[in-house]
């Protein structure tokens, strides 16, 4: 036998190896990238005019380990601006691993987060573990090959805040109840609230009632307060402050980025949820269906 035909022979099945592989999808090719949009968003608390996280970077655990997206210069958000339908991006269009991810973590910088009261005074936020290990949130979620997945994070403030002494100085605590909603997934509630509107025997336009429209998962339920449990009752989900039209006398709300589903939404006159309280009224509850990229409309 030649040296040239040995070299060919030889050759023949090199060929045909590399041929199969190339025409076997995805074999030995790493996934093709995706890209995360991730926002956050607020549900308003009454006690305050202003609450400021300053955010410094988006911590991912991905398929391939960690991957760390720290800002160039902090982001300081006014969570009190973030409310309805609006938010604001951490992350916008960044190339991300594809696969699922197990949790992510928002890094904040403590010492420049602070919280504005009512009154007008200027406080520290002290945010548990905010420094070290940051917000965490433990749901997992999934970024497909070649695709760009929406996601927004919803800080409950009301569900959130506490005012206490830490270190001896008067401060308030944020131990967010995070929730993390898929934007393709989403939809939203929105109406308007009689001027006419009464709530436990107390008009809806008392000075001592700051009406707010509370949700509730599922339909039928019993609604009870973030602050006043009851019986039998079911905790909020969400919840949005009704601000009063002057045009028209009325009041309007939103509440977004909720999942596709069954809820029940009630109005309460929020400054009755504190703590201590043990009584809450409502308004005649109202059952809502859900849709994704789509706003329904529920009036009372």
């Amino acid at each position: 036998m030649s040296k040239l035909i040995a070299r060919a022979l030889i050759a023949v099945p090199t060929l045909f190896l590399l041929a199969s592989i190339s025409g076997c999808p995805g074999a030995g090719n790493p996934p093709t990238p995706g890209k995360l949009n991730l926002a956050i968003t607020d549900t308003p608390v009454d006690s305050a005019d202003k609450v400021v996280v300053a955010f410094k970077g988006v911590v991912l655990m991905s398929p391939d380990g960690q991957q760390d997206y720290q800002f160039a210069t902090e982001r300081s958000i006014d969570l009190l601006t973030l409310q309805g339908n609006a938010s604001a991006m951490l992350l916008n269009g960044v190339g991300v691993i594809a696969g699922d991810y197990q949790w992510m973590r928002l890094d904040v910088d403590e010492a420049n987060s602070y919280l504005v009261s009512s009154t007008g005074g200027r406080f520290p936020l002290f945010v548990p573990s905010g420094s070290e290990s940051g917000l965490k949130l433990v749901s997992g979620f999934t970024v497909a090959q070649g695709s760009t997945a929406d996601f927004v994070i919803d800080f409950d403030l009301r569900n959130s805040l506490t005012l206490d002494n830490h270190g001896g100085t008067t401060t308030y605590t944020l131990k967010p109840a995070l929730r993390l909603i898929n934007l393709q997934q989403a939809g939203s509630v929105s109406g308007t609230l009689a001027s006419t509107l009464s709530i436990g025997g107390a008009p809806i336009t008392a000075t001592a009632c700051a009406p707010a429209v509370y949700v509730y998962s599922g339909s039928g339920v019993i609604p009870e307060g973030y602050s006043v449990l009851l019986t039998g009752g079911t905790a909020p989900l969400a919840s949005a402050k009704a601000s009063l039209d002057n045009t028209v006398g009325d009041y309007k709300y939103t509440v977004g980025f909720l999942a596709p589903g069954t809820y029940t939404l009630a109005v309460t006159c929020a400054m009755a949820d504190t703590a201590g309280a043990t009584t809450l009224a409502f308004s005649t509850s109202q059952p809502a269906t859900v849709t994704a990229n789509t706003t329904t409309a529920i009036d009372f």
